[in-house]
């Protein structure tokens, strides 16, 4: 057994390694870029060594954990003997396991050998089509240029997907649903694989229409020995970044799990396959049918749902058989050793849907709960990386069923205690929740299919009485303060300003700028590339929605970090065809018609109180000398900021026709010349604040929001009373 393992790698699964490793009394190095000196990853080591720099070239975190020499160089200087690269960076990478052997470092994985055959996915499609396993009709060789994917997408027809021949896990996916759309979802793949893996080569496959994800896993040793762990469904899936994992798969038929077991060890045994991996498969239930789609030759993210239900301790395993053991003394000499699944285990993914830090940071516990992660309370976590900080798996109970399973991980996600951090808990629930993934039916389109689901991440999962509890205790520890006001991992970056008859265009999401295309003063069309940002392991293009001249863009420099909503750059359109501008057309497919929905409503409502209105509602109030509902709620916005603290300086409105009576005050806003002048905050005190079901206006509860929020700023709401008004009307009564 080695005495020595430098972890290559970061994060949840850098402890994962760890603990393993730990577990076996081996010693263990871990590494980090400066923007990971807070990571726990690093104190749970026997030692850390930092990698990468602050400054210059150097400085992108993500590209420190890709230094080969570095990294090599850190294993030399703490005596390792042994490397573990964990999963994505350079976990698939045949040029670092070269090195390691080189260097008589041995490499936690298979041989260099089937590194370099599944390291390219067009070898590893050539591989499987010589077997007679399934593949899906594509390119038989990555595509050098734009013209090559046109002509290959030309041939077996569109939609198409075009994928990294270097890596998975996500990265250097796109969808490509027409030859337009080509140009630029090549440049981004490509750019996408290069970052993720060092390598910029990408292949052409045929989309294939609502497919389940399912993937085999593999154990080899070095003697020839080779089981497969059953199977995992991997189809929950969004912008091709898995979400939910289940093993086994619930409800695949017998004849079709039986054929993917098979062809998963044909593959394996005809690549000379050692220690642990994937293989990887879609499948159409409806026709039976399957595809070979690749191997990746590293642990998965996802081998926590198989060694629930195995009981098999994967990366232990991985360790013992680099080492030259036999699967014979790991007991399982064979397939009959290897036990029929144990029930079923869900595994959700945990992840920061925005910038944020922990403010309270408590894990679900109890039988049958697993919680993988890389948090704590205080923790910020870094922009450039992956956002998943948590994976919670879950078991069936003993009913081994797999809806078992699926209440265990909700009740367990109504325990997860998280806060000053957005999150996709209450995603997840909706997912868990959703008929088709019940019914064992989910497919890789299923967030395009069911929009619902996107909708709700960010927010809290549910309000238990223990959440509650938690909840409630850590405000205390605050002060009292909101979570969402100590959630920020730095000062917000300021937006531009977007002057009168210009442009703002905003970043839809928090990252790091990796490419500036344009600077200010140049001329741009409509849809043009301004700024490309990488977040949530992909990269996005922030593009012009008109044509015109940059005025400005900022920040202005590679690496910089850009806020979600953050106005990024200014446009001064183009006018063209006399007056008219050159705006950006947006399909049906994208919110602008929600959009245009919600604009016309709102003219709608604007027309309905305007001034002369007719509308009956509005005739009434205001013969009666009162203020509409809208009307009172913009008054009170006037006074009071968003946090429910009085203005500085209360604006002044001019009010006429206002008369008290048994407490009461009517004030209808007009421009007169003989409006009475007075200071907001003073008609606040004579406007009655009724907080019921439903109030005085006519307005609902949520619309009064605003209303206990002045009141209180004027001492004039009693927590005890749900009805501030009455302290109004005393008040009046009084003088």
């Amino acid at each position: 057994m080695f005495k020595r393992v430098l972890i290559a790698n970061r994060g949840e699964i850098a402890i994962r390694i760890a603990r393993a490793a730990s577990a076996l009394r081996l010693a263990s190095v871990s590494v980090y870029a400066p923007a990971d000196a807070l990571s726990l990853h690093i104190r749970v080591t026997t030692e850390s060594r930092e990698i990468g720099s602050s400054r210059g070239p150097s400085s992108d975190p993500v590209r420190a954990y890709l230094g080969i020499e570095a990294l090599i160089e850190a294993a030399k200087a703490t005596r390792c003997d042994s490397v573990h690269p964990g999963y994505g960076f350079l976990s698939e990478n045949t040029t670092f396991a070269k090195r390691c052997l080189e260097e008589g470092i041995a490499f936690i994985g298979p041989r260099t050998e089937t590194l370099a055959l599944f390291g390219d996915k067009t070898k590893a499609r050539e591989l499987a089509r010589s077997l007679d396993i399934p593949i899906i009709p594509g390119s038989s060789k990555a595509v050098a240029s734009v013209e090559d994917a046109l002509a290959v997408s030309k041939t077996i027809g569109y939609p198409v997907m075009l994928k990294a021949a270097g890596g998975g896990g996500g990265r250097g996916m796109r969808v490509v649903a027409s030859a337009d759309e080509m140009s630029a979802a090549f440049a981004r793949c490509r750019s996408e694989a290069l970052a993720a893996f060092g390598d910029d080569s990408v292949f052409v496959e045929k989309l294939v229409a609502r497919p389940r994800h399912i993937e085999v896993q593999i154990l080899a040793d070095s003697q020839g020995a080779m089981v497969h762990l059953y199977e995992r469904d991997c189809s929950v899936q969004l912008r091709n970044q898995k979400v939910v994992e289940i093993a086994p798969a619930p409800g695949l038929e017998a004849g079709l799990r039986r054929r993917l077991l098979e062809d998963a060890i044909r593959l394996a045994r005809a690549a000379g396959f050692v220690n642990a991996g994937t293989i990887e498969f879609l499948v159409n239930p409806e026709r039976g049918e399957h595809f070979f789609i690749e191997c990746n030759p590293r642990i998965q993210v996802e081998h926590t749902v198989t060694e629930q239900v195995t009981g098999i301790d994967l990366v232990e395993s991985q360790f013992r058989i680099a080492a030259g053991e036999s699967l014979k003394a790991l007991g399982i000499p064979d397939q009959a050793a290897v036990k029929t699944p144990r029930g079923f285990a869900v595994q959700a993914r945990i992840v920061a849907v925005g910038p944020g830090v922990l403010t309270a940071y408590k894990e679900p516990t109890g039988p049958g709960v697993r919680v993988d992660s890389c948090a704590y309370l205080g923790y910020a976590p870094p922009p450039q990386f992956d956002p998943m900080f948590a994976k919670l798996i879950c078991q069936s109970n003993s009913t081994h069923s797999f809806e078992s399973a699926l209440d265990h991980t909700l009740r367990a996600l109504d325990e997860f205690h998280i806060a000053g951090l957005p999150t996709n808990l209450r995603q997840l629930r909706a997912v868990l929740s959703h008929p088709a993934v019940r019914a064992g039916d989910a497919r890789t389109s299923i967030f395009s299919e069911y929009l619902e689901l996107a909708a709700p991440a960010g927010a809290q999962a549910s309000v238990s009485g223990s959440l509650a509890l938690l909840e409630q205790q850590a405000t205390a520890l605050r002060g009292g303060k909101n979570a969402l006001g100590l959630s920020a991992a730095r000062p917000p970056s300021a937006s531009l300003a977007v002057p009168s008859g210009e442009e703002g265009i905003e970043s839809p999401m928090e990252g790091a700028i990796i490419e500036l295309p344009v600077e200010a003063g140049a001329t741009v069309e409509a849809g043009a590339t301004l700024m490309i940002i990488s977040a949530m392991k992909m990269e996005t293009a922030i593009t012009a929605p008109c044509a015109g001249v940059v005025t400005e863009i900022r920040p202005a420099e590679i690496g910089a970090i850009v806020a979600a909503g953050q106005i990024v750059a200014t446009i001064a359109p183009a006018k063209r065809d006399g007056d008219a501008a050159s705006p950006r057309r947006y399909g049906d497919d994208t919110w602008a018609p929600m959009l245009a929905d919600v604009q016309t409503l709102q003219a709608i409502a604007h027309h309905r109180f305007a001034p002369g209105s007719t509308d009956p509602g509005v005739v009434r109030q205001r013969s009666r000398g009162k203020l509409t509902c809208r009307e009172r709620i913009d008054l009170l916005r006037t006074t009071t900021r968003m946090d429910g603290s009085p203005a500085s300086r209360p604006p002044t409105i001019s009010v006429a026709g206002a008369r008290s009576t048994a407490g009461r005050s009517w004030c209808a806003p007009t421009i007169s010349p003989r409006a009475v002048v007075m200071p907001t905050a003073q008609l606040v005190e004579r406007v009655p604040i009724s907080i019921g079901c439903r109030s005085t206006f006519g307005a609902r509860r949520s619309d009064c929001s605003t209303a206990r929020q002045a009141a209180a700023a004027s001492q004039q709401w009693c927590p005890s009373s749900r009805r501030p008004a009455r302290a109004v009307r005393r008040k009046a009564r009084a003088q």
